[in-house]
């Protein structure tokens, strides 16, 4: 049986430009998830789907809607940053886990 977390996908808004300096949007919290999560490499990716990706965590979600590359899935502390989408029947959302600011 797979263990099922909630989990917070988050998304950043639209950057702005003052001066010449890029600033970038500020991340809302889109919706809460229940998914799988397990952990993940980049040499399985490789092995398995031939994608050369650094990535930490794999993600079973069952609806991606408001997920894309560059989305934030957030698990209490942990801030995991997708990196790669494979679709199947379900969703496979590899990510990479950075330090949550």
């Amino acid at each position: 049986m797979l263990k099922k977390y909630k989990v917070g996908v988050w998304n950043r808004g639209p950057s702005t430009k003052v001066g010449g300096i890029t600033i970038p949007g500020v991340l809302t919290l889109t919706k809460t998830i229940d998914c799988d999560m397990q952990p993940y490499s980049a040499e399985l990716l490789l092995k398995n789907y031939g994608y050369n990706i650094e990535v930490t965590k794999r993600f079973f979600i069952d609806d991606i809607s408001g997920i894309k590359i560059g989305t934030i899935l957030m698990y209490g502390a942990e801030k995991h940053e997708v990196k790669k989408i494979i679709a199947w029947d379900y969703f496979e959302v590899m990510t990479f886990e950075t330090v949550a600011t």
